[in-house]
């Protein structure tokens, strides 16, 4: 009898404890489901480009419009919201391997297969078809005007593979600890380096893997040297973000561990330490000045998981749901709101340019007025578009949405 209980009491606790890890993952998945829609609005706000300078060398009252509007361009453009793609990379890394304990060939496969419905077959399409639109729109125009259309087809032979990989550059003032220029690359569709970079991971990780699985922490350790002294290949595609973040994301899912539980462990640490770089990164600019491109990793680092924790809390202290619908908008977004189009152009310049007419004047208060709602009404307009190309073009919506 008294064995009968023990084993009772045991099975009890076993089963208490699975459920106690079931909800921990569930939490996990939650919590990562919740950041998606942000982030896809920080990277909005990176792009917003404002008309802001160095604080240290401002020379107008930081509580005066002017001041305010640029405090917040570089917290919002240069600082805080650079936690957004290495989230995104962090988030790939570990679905890539969740639940894979052994990376079978079998399994990469099925991986492999998988991506390319939801990062490869978009990826071309979002580069490739507003290419072509621009070459017809541009052609079209040569024709009516009588032009020579010499200025198309070298646009055309320029560009050619490239609008695939590193048709456009910008970054060229940054500088790693060995004194190298670094030039950051991207595709057509400007955002879409993240995909790029993301599709590379992606086929190399059979090699992060067995990284991961033959050095363990000492990889993610070297990699976070080679991210913090941004001194890596400067080969376009090998960007060290990805491969610092995919890789970290890889080993929380390959050791079993919680990423949220990770930053709840050691939030008293992660909260001050974010807090304390954000001030100093903002005070230098981010990656505008010499301090600022040491910080920022430093910064970065710290604020991804300081973004897990504060995520997990709204959900475990507030009830906080990620929004299933917005969540499956949040690749349309992210790759329709700079891409280039005939006739509008850019869906966040449009929408800024909007948002001007309506509220005139260049003061600190009318710029920023723009500044904060323009991100949010781009979000908007994609989703609208979204919303409409679903009921017109499900399948073709589908394949440019990844089969989200």
């Amino acid at each position: 009898m008294r064995k009968a209980i023990l084993t009772m009491n045991k099975n009890v606790t076993l089963s208490n404890q699975k459920a106690s890890l079931s909800d921990a993952s569930q939490l996990q998945l939650n919590t990562i489901d919740l950041l998606r829609f942000p982030l896809t609005i920080m990277v909005i706000f990176i792009h917003m480009n404002p008309n802001v300078i160095n604080l240290l060398e401002a020379d107008f009252e930081l509580l005066s419009g002017r001041g305010i509007y640029n405090v917040i361009g570089i917290v919002f453009s240069h600082v805080l919201t650079h936690i957004a793609v290495p989230i995104f990379f962090l988030i790939s890394g570990f679905l890539f391997f969740y639940n894979i304990p052994k990376l079978s060939w079998d399994a990469y496969k099925r991986k492999v297969k998988s991506r390319t419905k939801t990062l490869f077959i978009p990826y071309i399409l979002w580069n490739l078809v507003p290419f072509v639109l621009a070459v017809l729109g541009k052609l079209s125009l040569a024709l009516v005007s009588s032009d020579n259309i010499g200025d198309v087809l070298s646009m055309i032979q320029e560009k050619s593979w490239h609008i695939f990989y590193d048709c456009r550059e910008w970054g060229t003032t940054q500088t790693n600890w060995l004194g190298d220029n670094l030039r950051m690359t991207g595709p057509y569709d400007l955002p879409l380096w993240f995909l790029r970079d993301l599709i590379v991971v992606t086929v190399l990780a059979p090699l992060i893997y067995y990284a991961i699985k033959k050095l363990r922490l000492s990889f993610v350790l070297f990699l976070f040297a080679a991210y913090i002294s941004r001194v890596w290949t400067l080969l376009p595609g090998f960007h060290i973000t990805a491969f610092f973040y995919f890789s970290t994301g890889a080993y929380f899912a390959l050791n079993r561990l919680n990423i949220v539980t990770f930053a709840n462990k050691y939030k008293y640490l992660l909260i001050p330490v974010c807090a304390c770089l954000l001030v100093v990164t903002t005070i230098y600019d981010g990656t505008n000045t010499v301090i600022g491109q040491n910080v920022y990793p430093l910064f970065v680092s710290s604020g991804v998981f300081t973004a897990f924790y504060l995520a997990s809390w709204c959900i475990s202290n507030y009830d906080v749901r990620p929004n299933k619908f917005l969540v499956s908008c949040c690749f349309f977004i992210y790759a329709f709101h700079g891409v280039g189009l005939p006739l509008i152009g850019m869906p966040l310049v449009l929408i800024t340019r909007i948002l001007h007419k309506i509220i005139p004047g260049n003061t600190g208060i009318e710029n920023g007025i723009v500044y904060l709602f323009a991100p949010f009404l781009t979000a908007f307009m994609c989703i609208v578009v979204l919303m409409v190309a679903r009921k017109i073009f499900p399948k073709i919506t589908l394949l440019f949405s990844g089969n989200r």
